[in-house]
């Protein structure tokens, strides 16, 4: 037997979702998920707890996620948004993150070996011409 409170998800609430991100694009505004529960009037957590529950409003969720990444990575780049807070909430918040460079200070730029480990093989192929 279940217990607690019933859910006030339904139907409509993918739709409600949609409508507040549009609005906000619409209107030059970042659409946030604490934005989107202030006016759906429920917490964040029962928006975290429906993305989990509900595939449709998952769907809508992730499409919000999307909203801010765009906006995020144009505004940043056009100047429109401080960049280092736009990369500090992609990174944050959307999962991107730096790329570790392939070489680092200690390796060759051509076959990635240490600088020690190439003069180490150089010294055994001199050893084994004499």
């Amino acid at each position: 037997m279940k217990r607690g409170r019933p859910t006030k998800y339904s139907p409509k609430i993918p739709p409600a979702a949609t409508t507040y991100t549009n609005k906000c694009l619409k209107e030059g505004v970042f659409p946030t998920i604490e934005g989107l529960s202030a006016k759906l009037k429920l917490g964040t957590r029962t928006l975290y707890d429906w993305e989990k529950l509900y595939p449709d409003f998952s769907q809508t969720m992730d499409n919000l996620r999307d909203a801010q990444r765009e906006l995020l990575i144009t505004n940043g780049l056009q100047g429109n948004y401080n960049t280092r807070f736009s990369m500090f909430l992609l990174k944050a918040s959307h999962g991107m993150r730096e790329k570790e460079p392939l070489v680092d200070s200690s390796q060759n730029n051509f076959s990635n070996i240490s600088p020690e480990l190439l003069a180490d093989a150089l010294t055994l192929m001199r050893s084994r011409e004499e």
